[in-house]
């Protein structure tokens, strides 16, 4: 099975004040550089965001959103239709990703239409796999205007995997939480 990777990182960013989260610096790397580096071995690694031109420099493939202004679910949206295949999604403002923690993800995969890992039992949809078989739900709330990540969710059948680690998960979305970043 191939594996995929999509980087999020096509929101307003507004409680960042407008500053693109994926060009934050964390141990002089950008955040979105960090995950292409830690994510070098997947067959195909994406960048899902309507600001295609701040990424020209960088040789990875970008994708702007297919339905605009759907937030999250409609850059998941996006990938999964992008790619064809199944993915793993993740936001751009998680400098501490780790591919050891999820690459088990694709042991399931076959048998689910997402692997979610749950983290002090809060799923965390923006750091998942999703099988391409997910991308009918995903349409149909789309179509609804349900844009919440858990309402495909529901109707789909899904792997919920407990992971114990307190900085995989940690996601920067305010000045204060960025000026607090630390190993």
């Amino acid at each position: 099975m191939k594996k995929n990777i999509a980087l999020l990182a096509g929101g307003k960013n507004s409680r960042m004040g407008g500053f693109t989260k994926s060009f934050l610096k964390f141990e002089n790397e950008f955040f979105f550089q960090r995950v292409l580096k830690e994510f070098s071995n997947f067959d195909r690694i994406t960048i899902i965001s309507n600001e295609k031109k701040i990424y020209k420099e960088y040789p990875i493939e970008i994708f702007e959103d297919l339905v605009k202004d759907k937030g999250p679910l409609g850059g998941i949206y996006t990938a999964l239709s992008s790619i064809n295949d199944s993915c793993f999604i993740v936001a751009c403002d998680m400098p501490f990703l780790n591919p050891k923690k999820i690459l088990n993800f694709y042991n399931d995969l076959a048998d689910y239409d997402a692997v979610i890992p749950l983290y002090k039992g809060r799923p965390q949809p923006l750091c998942a796999l999703y099988n391409i078989s997910i991308l009918k739900y995903i349409k149909e709330a789309i179509a609804d205007d349900d844009l919440k990540i858990m309402i495909p969710l529901k109707k789909a059948n899904i792997k919920f995997v407990e992971i114990d680690d307190d900085k995989l998960f940690v996601n920067i979305n305010t000045p204060e939480e960025y000026d607090t970043l630390t190993l």
